[in-house]
Order: C-alpha cells, then structure tokens, then sequence
C-alpha cells in the first residue's frame, strides 16, 4: 500500500492547533495572575483606607473648630439613618462621598462638617465638580436651617444658592464645611458657609443661601409653599 503523507494543510493545522492550546493555557494563566494582581490592589487599597482614616482621626483629634463647636452644651453629633434616599446619603462610598461626618451647634446656629469626596465626583479629571460642592453646601445649608431654624420646621426649601469657588478641590482630600443661619426674617432663613481645608490654610468655597419655611408649617402632610 501506498503512504499516506500527510497534507502540508494537516500539517499547518495540528500547529496551530497546538500554539492555539499553549495560547489557552497562558491565557488562563494571565487571567489567574490578574486576578491574583486584583485581589492584592485591593488589599492594598484598603490598607490605605484604613491607614488615611487614622491619620484623618488624628488631624481632628482636638481640631480647634470641632472643639469650639462640640463644647457647647447643645451640640451634638448627627445621625443619618434613613437617608438613604437623598443626593448625599444615597451616594455614600468609596469614590463617592466617602466621608460626612456633622456636628451641630443649636445654641450658636452652627455646624461643622467633615466631607470627603472621591474621585467619581469630579469634572475635570481629580478635581472634584462645582456641582458636587454646591450639592454638599445645599445639603448642610438644609440641615442647618432645620435644626437651628424656629421650632425645627418640617418641611423647609432652598429659595436661592450662591456658591464662589476660590481654589481646586482635589478629589479625596477631606475639608471642614462650617455653616451658620445668620438670620431670620419670617420665614425667610439666611446662611452662609465656608469649605476649607483642615489645617485652615486653604479655602476652597464660599456659599450663602436663601431657605424658605413652608405655609403653615404643619408636623403633617405636605403644606404648600
């Protein structure tokens, strides 16, 4: 019987049937240690968190501002459970707000809060958005009307908002937004804040704003404005 050689088509094939098989296999192994890679970025993204917390605790251990606020005999630490719902707390997280922390001041019509925000809130790349300082500056003006505004106000609106920027804020870098109701004209509540940063040597923000207090101001249902 004649040999049957094989085709040089046969041939080419089992080649790239093998260098096909050699490719999977690296390929599982790229996939294996990227995953591997992963999980140690992870980690050490989380070391770091760990570790910025520390030294965030440490900056505000004795920081003059928190301790002129919080000696007041009404001051007291806010709690934000069930505001999950809101533009702030829905948002609450690595990248996003990653730290709020507010302290409040009813005897002096004051606030002081401690923000951080990350990097999926930036316009330009690592700087974070105006809006988001607008946003954040709205949401402390509110809680700040609420609960120093008269006989605490159920239901309570931005009328106007007024944000100067004074310098680029960098994403991740925590800042003090302190907040002041100046006054009150009917129903009309005047504030106004500043963000800086923690050592007070940078100011990043400055925002007034117009909250109005609802008709009739009742405990219940939704009066009209």
């Amino acid at each position: 019987w004649p040999l049957n050689y094989p085709k040089k088509s046969d041939k080419m094939l089992r080649r790239v049937a093998i260098l096909a098989s050699r490719g999977g296999a690296l390929g599982v192994s790229a996939a294996l240690l990227g995953q591997h890679w992963a999980r140690l970025e992870q980690s050490a993204s989380k070391r770091a968190v760990a570790s910025t917390e520390r030294e965030l605790e440490g900056l505000l251990d004795g920081h003059p501002g928190l301790v002129r606020l919080t000696s007041g005999k009404g001051a007291a630490h806010a709690e934000f459970e069930g505001a999950a719902h809101s533009l702030i707390h829905g948002h609450r997280g690595a990248g996003e707000v990653e730290r709020f922390d507010l302290w409040i001041d009813v005897a002096s019509s004051r606030t002081l809060a401690l923000v951080r925000i990350g990097d999926r809130f930036c316009g330009h790349r690592g700087i974070v958005h105006g809006g988001a300082t607008a946003a954040i500056c709205d949401e402390l003006f509110g809680w700040t009307a609420h609960h120093c505004g008269p006989d605490q106000p159920t239901r309570i609106y931005t009328a106007a908002l007024n944000v100067n920027y004074k310098a680029p804020l960098i994403a991740g870098t925590p800042v003090l937004v302190s907040t002041s109701l100046m006054r009150i004209e009917g129903r009309k509540l005047f504030l106004e804040a500043r963000v800086e940063s923690l050592d007070g040597e940078t100011l990043f923000a400055t925002a007034s704003s117009l909250f109005v207090i609802a008709k009739g101001n009742e405990a219940q249902g939704t009066p009209a404005l």
